[in-house]
């Protein structure tokens, strides 16, 4: 059946997102063949050991199922091309499959010729080791239950499309028949108050894939023009693209990315408002089952939702689900490994959620800008990029936080490519980036009156050249640029009129909290082992108020650093502030006792950003004693002691002798050390020792700072809790979009 155009709900879609005003791909339902196509059916029967396929229920929701081969091999056994239009299909169920029930309304109906009568259904066959997918749509046309739970049916098609390959992960799988489906999970119909099990929302972000179920019921005046039908297609990103609402714990979003731009799925949602959303764990064999009621979302209404996607977003309310364990009778081939899609973009969160938490996104309908000011070139590929924000910037940043920056006024407007096969995340670049702010003008310039929106807003990124990165890649042409032709304009960049735009700050590291345990209120050193409980005005301890002034207390830290990840380590040390509370009359002052442990490929550039970090806190001591962030009031350290262990296997450190000489009475001492840090650097020995002896055991550190590629975090805070570390005292630079 060929196609005459796109139904009501596909027009209205393609409005919203302005894809009815491009000539290019308005006829692009000209490519849906009328028919099986005759290579598809030859790669259905051949390539593909299960088929996920959407059926409707008695109430006309859309369920997804997954057919599999009973041998688990792909082959005749399982799909067989018949004839012209028409597949045989030889199927393995297992109980709470929502195909058994769904069948049942339409036995002995396969030969009724009204369209009420047919059983609808769509399926996408992917061939998971090469990515290759067909999407197929008809109706069954002869139903045959036999023993064991197979069943016999051939679909006949009116509806075949092959598929872009973008968004698969690559598997290789196995037959795994000694498997024992069993339902753990099921509620056909929720209430208002129902909430999914926690574990199948842990189940959903997990997943990398989702089987997306639609359903489109034709108004009589456009029946024959649109006939009715279901659609089943495939949505695939990094694990956890898809998220779950903790608010009402059962509404299900589904970021939308850069596609083939026919829209059937999302114009299939807009018309019945209708969805399903079927996941499988290859590892397991579990299959999650829902369906609810859809909505899709564009521009500020999807922005509201998951703030970070550039893009529309579809949301499932579920209405019903089904959770079936170790139903799959096939697994991931031993030894092999899945191959995630380099088009992926990287996960980005609902606004409810408490990865955003901290977010501080930039008010207003326009985006204040920031303008290039300074450029300093630490070596070839490591800079600090200077910019000064608009006056309708209200930047809060505290050390620790980072700034997410939009470049699309830098480097233009992302522009639609199929594919791109030699940079694949350029199909989704948004140009927005994160980094964390290592310097900030409001650090030292502002008097204790002041407020934030009363600073000069100038702030600093340090950042490293990512190699074929997109916007460090521009930014560095830039300053080379500049070296050679004018390095006068490196010192003052505001002549080249260079504006990007601020999209918010977001919490990083947080400030460290002193806390009653720690303060002696007799006027000794007390017990410097902090608790976690926050101290506030009045608080007693052993009977006694915290009320003495000039009380100095230490709080012993330690920060592990891999490479540039030491940059929210300069902005900590530039502006070593620590939390009282509320309480801005409390009556104690902070030392910090700071031990950083670097791993470094380039140290003669990254010690040098640490001395000069160092110096200007010290300059900046008596600037500004306490601010308020927010609810928070923080106050500077009376003192910082400073020892850092530096290790690299890549430099000759006889050269870098100047860089550990900070003199005998100076806090901050640097040693280094040949190689990298060993993976039993905390463990071996539970007592953070010095050059001059022994101090604090690890475990006794206050809090623990992180930052560095995620492998490198991953060893040290496994050696940490060998080494009796609580994992709530490690605190983990993660960027939430």
């Amino acid at each position: 059946m060929a196609l005459r155009g796109w139904h009501i709900g596909e027009r209205t879609i393609r409005r919203k997102l302005d894809f009815d005003k491009n000539p290019a791909i308005s006829t692009l339902y000209t490519w849906i063949s009328g028919d099986l196509d005759p290579d598809h059916a030859v790669f259905h029967s051949t390539c593909i050991p299960f088929l996920p396929v959407t059926t409707l229920d008695k109430e006309g929701r859309p369920w997804g199922s997954i057919l599999t081969s009973p041998n688990g091999l792909p082959g005749r056994g399982f799909i067989r091309d018949e004839r012209y239009t028409t597949l045989s299909v030889h199927a393995k169920l297992w109980e709470g499959e929502p195909f058994r029930e769904n069948m049942k309304l339409f036995a002995g109906k396969e030969d009724e010729e009204d369209e009420e009568g047919k059983m609808l259904i769509a399926g996408i066959g992917i061939q998971f080791e090469t990515r290759r997918r067909n999407k197929l749509a008809g109706w069954v046309s002869r139903l045959e239950q036999k023993e064991g739970d197979v069943v016999e049916l051939e679909l006949t098609v009116n509806q075949s499309l092959g598929n872009c390959p973008k968004y698969i992960t690559t598997r290789n799988f196995i037959p795994h028949l000694d498997n024992t489906p069993r339902i753990k999970y099921q509620q056909l119909h929720m209430s208002l108050e129902d909430r999914l099990p926690d574990e199948l929302i842990s189940f959903i972000h997990q997943s990398d894939t989702v089987f997306f179920g639609t359903t489109y019921q034709a108004p009589p005046e456009e029946a024959n023009l649109y006939p009715s039908h279901v659609g089943m297609n495939q949505r695939g990103g990094k694990k956890g693209f898809i998220r779950v609402s903790p608010t009402d714990g059962k509404t299900v979003v589904l970021p939308d990315y850069s596609g083939n731009r026919f829209l059937t799925s999302l114009g299939n949602v807009e018309a019945s408002h209708l969805a399903s959303f079927t996941f499988v764990s290859f590892t397991t064999g579990s299959v999650l089952y829902l369906t609810g009621e859809a909505n899709n979302y564009v521009g500020a209404d999807a922005k509201r939702i998951m703030p970070l996607h550039n893009g529309s977003l579809t949301s499932v309310t579920v209405t019903g689900y089904t959770f079936v364990q170790d139903a799959l009778h096939l697994r991931l081939a031993p030894g092999s490994k899945e191959n995630a899609s380099p088009y992926s973009p990287p996960v980005t969160y609902l606004a409810e959620e408490p990865e955003m938490k901290n977010l501080k996104l930039s008010s207003g309908e326009t985006r204040p800008a920031a303008l290039l000011s300074r450029i300093d070139l630490h070596s070839a590929n490591v800079a600090t990029f200077t910019w000064e924000a608009s006056d309708e910037a209200e930047l809060d940043i505290s050390p620790g936080e980072a700034i997410i920056m939009d470049f699309s006024t830098l480097l233009g407007q992302r522009q639609y490519r199929h594919m791109a096969q030699s940079n694949p995340k350029s199909i989704n670049d948004d140009r927005i980036r994160t980094w964390t702010v290592s310097d900030f003008s409001g650090w030292g310039s502002m008097g204790q009156e002041g407020s934030s929106t009363s600073r000069r807003k100038t702030f600093s990124l340090t950042m490293r050249e990512q190699p074929g990165g997109l916007v460090t890649g521009a930014l560095f042409s830039i300053a080379r640029r500049l070296a050679e032709t004018k390095p006068d304009l490196l010192n003052d960049s505001s002549s080249l009129d260079i504006r990007v735009n601020i999209v918010g700050v977001s919490g990083g590291f947080g400030f460290p909290t002193l806390t009653n345990a720690g303060i002696d209120a007799d006027g000794g050193d007390g017990d410097t082992s902090l608790s976690t409980s926050g101290l506030m005005e009045g608080q007693m301890e052993n009977g006694k108020g915290i009320r003495n002034r000039n009380k100095t207390k230490t709080l012993k830290l330690l920060w592990v650093a891999g490479g540039i990840g030491v940059t929210p380590f300069l902005s900590m040390i530039r502006a070593p502030y620590t939390s009282i509370g509320g309480d801005s009359d409390s009556e104690y002052e902070v030392e910090w006792d700071v031990r950083l442990v670097l791993s470094a490929n380039n140290p003669e550039v990254i010690v040098p950003l640490i001395r000069q970090a160092f110096e200007e806190n010290e300059k900046r001591g008596n600037s500004l004693k306490e601010m308020r962030y927010g609810a928070e009031v923080v106050r500077r350290v009376k003192g910082l002691r400073l020892e850092v262990d530096v290790y690299s296997s890549g430099s000759s450190f006889g050269s870098l002798d100047h860089l550990s000489d900070t003199g005998a009475n100076s806090t901050l001492k640097i040693r280094f050390h040949t190689g990298r840090v060993p993976p039993d650097f905390f463990s071996r020995s539970n007592l953070s020792s010095t050059g001059e002896g022994l101090t604090t055991r690890w475990d006794e550190r206050d809090y623990v700072y992180l930052c560095g590629p995620k492998l490198f975090e991953n060893g040290i805070v496994e050696d940490l809790v060998q080494a009796g570390v609580e994992v709530g005292k490690i605190k983990r630079e993660a960027f939430a979009y």
